[in-house]
């Protein structure tokens, strides 16, 4: 019997070879061994890594967390062996070697039944492993270090004196009569350890029902806590309940204060995130999980010192500018030093802060009301926030549109609203689990947009992918279908740029991924394993779990800079997975806008496109972008173009409506009159074209001046100024076109002798002006009817909201309709059954944020705001909702252009027939042929006006071209033409002026008067001719 005990030890503790074949892959709490069955014995072993050598486990206590092992597995530095076994875990090192799962595995006992055991400090005995060469253990072993929190023998003596305050109790021992110490646990247990009983005195048992010191022991007894058994180390402690852990004498090892069961007491560095309600308000269990194993008081978090391993307790966002001295004190931060209050503590039900201010509603700004009810400080100022009204939630407009879907609908919402229509393609992958490999078939998508183009069809050829790791001396490779050459993959995202860029395939990337250190992926609580890497030593190499076969790896993810991963499809898409930007920070397939307070990334083929993508706008406004996005015109051409003919426009017009006007109450006759205020109509309106202009030059310099016009071009397009260009500028051309109409139906009657020649009195003359008052009437009703608001549903395009995330620029009746139903995700809504006003579209929107601090600001877009010209939107399509209404005035503009086109050419014709009939002398043959020259000068500047407008805005209305950046051109080069040359060709004094000059102006008016006294004298003249002062346009 002795013979087979000892053989059994023996086998406990000595490990033997064992074939590979006969070990499978086996998890074992988040870590993968070779778990080697023994036919002939019951027990577990395991292999150990890179060694044919195998050991047997088996766990001591749950208190130590400690395991034993037979043996100890050498040329494993960092003890992966203990990986999985051992209950401690933490990042520890040894002699500058990192401990994988924080553990040692030392020499606890010369008698082999103890074997080795797995610690986070060696206790006695010495610390083996082939590599490390009993490095470091000395210092590990040695009670040199007393009141540091850790026990350093069974018994926790090294803790019992500190700061003063004795633990336990030292006496002499029942048994041996010598100096003992008797750790908490081992007090009022009711077997007695000092002599005499000390340790079970009497006050131990007597207890009430209403004292709220007593605890149930290890033993199922109720006992009345002593003073020298309060917060003492756990793993002597008195209450398994950690009720001993309250009322602490010693202030360093007070962690918070608080009342329980109505009492004040303090809570030691032991009684917090136990589970273990200690305080009534349960602050003690106040507590967070801010990575992978580290769980943590929220008092600890941002603090100053980091609690966890890898830091994420002190990645805290939104702090206020408010300090508290915190209600939780950390053993490591220096006690009563104010700290920054996190926002989310505002108001949260818990008090953190030591006087409560975190709880005081008057020391902050109330925000809100129900579910999204809200506290800032006291100075700022509330804004509204978007409503989630399913979940409950609600998102700050500053987080808005962060490409992280605070609420479910986020992301598809924000793409809706800015018209994202970008493809950020991600791949199918098929996974293939044969004789532990895994395989990932894959080709680029032929039907994404520009890949069919760009990849060729996916002619592809077949490569093992060179970033999978050997594990465990499994092989996993990774076999993908790339393109046979190199290509441009910055049209790529996710997980297709992830695998071109990580196979050579790109002209212009790089691959993104890196090594994946076994510390890391402090998110992924549930699907993380990890094993040994052989080609890491002696890090390990992190693996998920597959969710289609709970016994399938893969580590086909990226380890962000903060310790989190992601999947590959989540790298290099534009968006900020890993939250601190290092999914992105290797990528070469995006533009980084310049918002400092948060990253914002767009495709690069997004940039300089003419759309705003970046809510700060920088996408559209960086230096490498055209001029045509950074002020109204565009180029300097066509600014001192519009400056030019401003100045020239304004003075010729105005010298020669005062002029006309001065001249209009001496006309002697009815075809003089109406000549004359026709004259009077055509100088008004392009001395209108001319000051628009000079204001639309002058608005140009401001925003060149400022630099902004770039950042604030919506808001001009929105403003009252650019509706009143608009306006000026159709009112203007609008009415020259119809006076030169109506001068042209006058001359026509004149030549057939249609209008009465008699004087006529002022009776007469006001009927007159009533009636030329129409084309005026006319231009104005043209002018101002799209601005009207009870004709915003026929004329607006679209609303631009202020400073909104969501909204970056104006959106359109079409787009409101996209973003409502993502928002309101199927629900039916009275918008839906309305007529879908812009009244409507102001109300839903309403709906959608908070609305109780103002709203989301808007202006409309009307109908002169679609360039920054703010001229006539003649350049419509079918979608436009005013194309209708443009398209009619452009074809009365054009049939007019026609009438006065064939006008002329009917009084050419009647001028040559009346010189050739009169046989008239060469005065009348020169008027003749001034006349001719004029006519045909008024004919080819309104060819050059209005035909090239009403072609190419007929060709961009059957969507043949897109000529929707060309209104500079127009609004500058072509429709002020006339506003120009019409001074010269209506007004003789300029037209003989400019082209006969001084002498032959004075020569030729002489002659003239002689002329038409002799006329007048001697007859009338004949039917069909023209009389001689009528050539005077």
């Amino acid at each position: 019997m002795m013979l087979f005990v000892f053989g059994l030890l023996l086998t406990r503790v000595v490990g033997g070879d064992i074939s590979s074949a006969e070990c499978n892959l086996t998890e074992v709490n988040g870590y993968l061994h070779k778990h080697c069955p023994r036919p002939d014995r019951y027990d577990t072993f395991f292999k150990c890594p890179r060694s044919n050598i195998t050991y047997h486990t088996w766990r001591t206590s749950s208190a130590d967390c400690s395991n034993k092992f037979s043996t100890v597995c050498p040329s494993d530095p960092g003890f992966y062996q203990a990986c999985g076994h051992g209950g401690c875990t933490g990042s520890r090192e040894l002699a500058g070697i990192p401990l994988l799962c924080g553990t040692f595995i030392c020499k606890r006992s010369t008698d082999p039944a103890y074997g080795w055991i797995s610690n986070p400090r060696c206790i006695s005995g010495a610390c083996v492993n082939t590599e490390l060469n009993m490095v470091g253990c000395s210092d590990i072993n040695s009670f040199t270090t007393k009141c540091n929190n850790i026990c350093e023998d069974d018994f926790c003596s090294d803790e019992s004196d500190c700061n003063g305050v004795q633990y336990g109790m030292r006496c002499k021992g029942s048994y041996s009569k010598k100096l003992i110490y008797v750790p908490p646990s081992y007090i009022c247990n009711g077997y007695p350890n000092c002599d005499k009983g000390k340790d079970e005195i009497e006050e131990c048992f007597n207890w009430t029902v209403a004292d709220h010191t007593t605890c149930q022991n290890i033993y199922s007894e109720i006992i009345k806590i002593q003073d020298n058994m309060r917060c003492f180390h756990p793993d002597r402690s008195a209450c398994p309940n950690r009720q001993d852990q309250t009322n602490c004498s010693d202030p360093e090892r007070v962690t918070m204060q608080c009342l329980s069961e109505g009492f004040p007491t303090t809570i030691s560095i032991w009684g917090y995130c136990q589970g273990y309600k200690l305080c009534d308000d349960g602050y003690n269990n106040a507590c967070v999980d801010p990575e992978l194993g580290c769980n943590i008081h929220k008092g600890q978090l941002c603090d100053g010192h980091r609690d966890c391993n890898n830091g994420g307790d002190e990645t805290c966002k939104d702090f206020t500018n408010v300090t508290c001295i915190r209600r939780f004190h950390s053993p490591n931060v220096e006690n009563n030093v104010p700290l920054l209050i996190p926002l989310e503590w505002v108001m949260d039900g818990e008090v953190d802060c030591l006087d409560g201010m975190d709880e005081d509603e008057e020391k902050w700004l109330k925000c809100g009301a129900d579910y999204y009810t809200r506290y800032q400080e006291l100075e700022t100022e509330c804004t509204d926030v978007l409503l989630c009204p399913l979940e409950r939630k609600y998102i700050d407009l500053n987080n808005l549109c962060d490409r992280i879907n605070t609420c479910s609908f986020e992301e598809k919402l924000c793409n809706a609203a800015r018209q994202t229509d970008i493809d950020v393609t991600n791949l199918i992958d098929t996974f293939i689990t044969s004789q532990d490999q895994h395989f990932i078939q894959h080709c680029f998508p032929t039907g994404a947009a520009d890949l069919e183009r760009q990849l060729g069809k996916c002619n592809t050829v077949e490569h093992t992918a060179g970033f999978v790791k050997t594990v465990l001396n499994v092989q996993q490779p990774v076999l993908v279908r790339i393109p046979e050459t190199k290509v441009d993959c910055s049209h790529l995202f996710g997980a297709n740029y992830v695998y071109a860029a990580c196979n050579n395939i790109c002209l212009n990337a790089e691959c993104p991924l890196k090594k994946i250190p076994g510390d890391t992926c402090i998110n992924k609580k549930d699907s993380v394993v990890r094993a040994l890497a052989d080609t890491a030593i002696p890090s390990t190499t992190t693996l998920f779990k597959t969710a289609k076969d709970p016994g399938f790896y893969d580590n086909k993810i990226f380890p962000c800079d903060n310790k989190r991963c992601v999947s590959y499809r989540d790298v290099c898409n534009l968006k900020d997975d890993c939250n601190d930007g290092s999914d992105e920070k290797f990528c070469a397939n995006h533009f980084q806008c310049n918002n400092k307070n948060i990253l914002e990334l767009v495709a690069l083929s997004q940039v300089c496109d003419g759309v705003v993508h970046c809510r700060d706008f920088s996408d559209e406004c960086s230096q490498g972008c055209p001029s045509t996005n950074k002020n109204i015109f565009g180029n300097h051409f066509l600014r001192s173009a519009s400056l030019s003919m401003g100045v020239i426009s304004t003075s010729l017009n105005t010298i020669s409506l005062i002029r006309s006007a001065w001249e209009l109450p001496r006309q002697k006759t009815y075809e003089m009159f109406l000549n004359k205020f026709a004259i009077v109509l055509i100088n008004l309106g392009d001395l209108m074209i001319g000051v628009y202009l000079l204001l639309l030059s002058y608005f140009d310099f401001i925003y060149n001046a400022n630099g902004n016009y770039c950042q604030e071009k919506y808001q001009w397009f929105s403003s009252s100024e650019c509706s009143f260009l608009g306006v000026l500028s159709t009112t203007g051309s609008q009415l020259s076109l119809f006076a030169m109409t109506m001068l042209s139906i006058t001359r026509l009657a004149n030549i057939g002798n249609l209008i009465q020649r008699d004087l006529f009195s002022y009776k007469s003359a006001a009927k007159l002006v009533l009636l030329l008052a129409v084309p005026l009437l006319a231009s104005v009703i043209i002018a101002v009817t799209p601005i009207l608001s009870f004709t915003e549903d026929y004329f607006v395009n679209g609303l631009y909201y202020y400073g909104s995330p969501l909204f970056i620029r104006p959106v359109s009746k079409i787009n409101h309709y996209k973003v409502f139903k993502e928002y309101f995700e199927g629900r039916s809504m009275s918008w839906e059954k309305a007529s879908f006003s812009w009244e409507a579209i102001r109300s839903t929107v309403k709906v959608m944020f908070s609305s109780d601090h103002g709203g989301i600001p808007n202006s409309t877009v009307h109908f002169y705001g679609n360039d920054g010209v703010c001229v006539f939107k003649y350049l419509v399509t079918r979608d436009d909702p005013q194309w209708l209404f443009s398209t009619s005035i452009l074809l009365v503009n054009f049939l007019c252009f026609i009438f006065i086109f064939i006008s002329y050419g009917y009084i050419s014709f009647k001028t040559q027939k009346s010189g050739r009939n009169v046989g008239a002398a060469a005065g009348r043959q020169g008027a003749n042929r001034a006349l001719q020259a004029k006519i045909s000068a008024i004919i080819l500047t309104d060819f050059f006006c209005w035909v090239p407008l009403s072609i190419v805005s007929f060709l961009h209305l059957s969507e043949a071209i897109n000529a929707s950046t060309w209104y500079p051109f127009f609004s500058i080069l072509i429709i002020p033409i006339n506003s120009v040359i019409n001074p010269l060709l209506y007004d003789s004094a300029f037209y003989f002026g400019l082209l006969l000059g001084p002498a032959r102006v004075l020569r030729r008016t002489a002659n003239s008067f002689i002329t038409a006294l002799q006329t007048s004298n001697e007859q009338e003249p004949a039917e069909g001719t023209l009389p001689l002062q009528e050539t005077a346009f």
